[in-house]
């Protein structure tokens, strides 16, 4: 018995100092990003990871703020991800909900050939994709970008929506329909009430997925009024590679709604993970 306690301790040990490397290795873009900011041109160009308070300043983020137009592309971020995350939520949890509770020959089939899109790089079928919105006359639009999104991202909704749901006892959807519900109404009534967890996962996994794209919005997006922030962050960079003080002012205004969003959310995100795969 102590033996194996031992055992168990050190397991822990291990894998506290790994994810203790772990995180340190992941802060450290972003804390260098934070620090010089707020640091001018010339103290980021020979002394990148050193502060000096007296220095310090907000004009990095003022001039990035304005080059950026940050109102007009967080507005763009906003609509691409709310009307993605809206299509996504509503299908993605009904055809969970379908897989786990109706749970037919056709839909395990479906379900499948659901998770096997997961397998497919999206680098594979992004040329097919552009000649098809191209014919549909959905390029340079909200709605052909937001399509990318729910078409690319759907495979995995589904699949934390149906490991969710499977961990749900049938007997209550059962008792519904016993009770006279239908199957729309039981999944209202009985099931919608409980996504609250998974939701707040999908949310955070494919939001922050959409909000840090760079790829969909290079080829769907032409208008420089609907650029997203990131594409806006690259075009910067591209213009003004040698100005690091706006560079990572304009990546620090980026990522901070992301990181605000996870602050909140981060319990939700926890749960639904655990939940959600459970029984994927």
């Amino acid at each position: 018995m102590a033996k194996n306690k031992n055992k168990i301790k050190d397991k822990h040990l291990l894998t506290t100092i790994f994810l203790l490397v772990y995180s340190a290795l992941t802060a450290v873009p972003l804390v260098i990003a934070i620090i010089n900011a707020f640091k001018p041109r010339e103290e980021i160009m020979f002394r990148p990871l050193q502060i000096n308070f007296s220095t310090l300043t907000l004009d990095g983020i003022k001039n990035a703020f304005d080059l950026m137009n940050y109102p007009q592309a967080i507005m763009n971020n906003i609509i691409v991800l709310v009307i993605s995350l809206t299509i996504m939520i509503v299908f993605g949890s009904l055809m969970g909900f379908a897989v786990a509770v109706v749970d037919t020959k056709v839909l395990k089939t479906m379900y499948l050939i659901t998770i096997l899109v997961i397998t497919i790089p999206f680098q594979s079928i992004m040329i097919p994709i552009v000649i098809l919105l191209k014919k549909l006359n959905l390029l340079n639009s909200y709605f052909g970008t937001c399509m990318i999104f729910v078409a690319t991202s759907m495979s995995i909704v589904v699949f934390l929506y149906t490991g969710f749901m499977r961990s749900i006892p049938k007997e209550l959807s059962e008792a519904a329909i016993v009770d006279g519900c239908g199957i729309f109404k039981t999944y209202v009534t009985i099931y919608m009430p409980l996504l609250k967890t998974i939701t707040g996962t999908v949310i955070i996994i494919r939001g922050q997925s959409i909000w840090n794209d760079l790829i969909v919005a290079m080829i769907t997006l032409t208008d420089a009024r609907m650029f997203t922030m990131v594409y806006r962050l690259y075009t910067f960079v591209s213009n003004k590679f040698n100005r690091w003080d706006l560079v990572f002012s304009a990546a620090l205004l980026v990522s901070t709604p992301v990181i605000i969003l996870f602050i909140f959310m981060q319990k939700a995100f926890v749960q639904g993970v655990v939940s959600g795969a459970v029984k994927g």
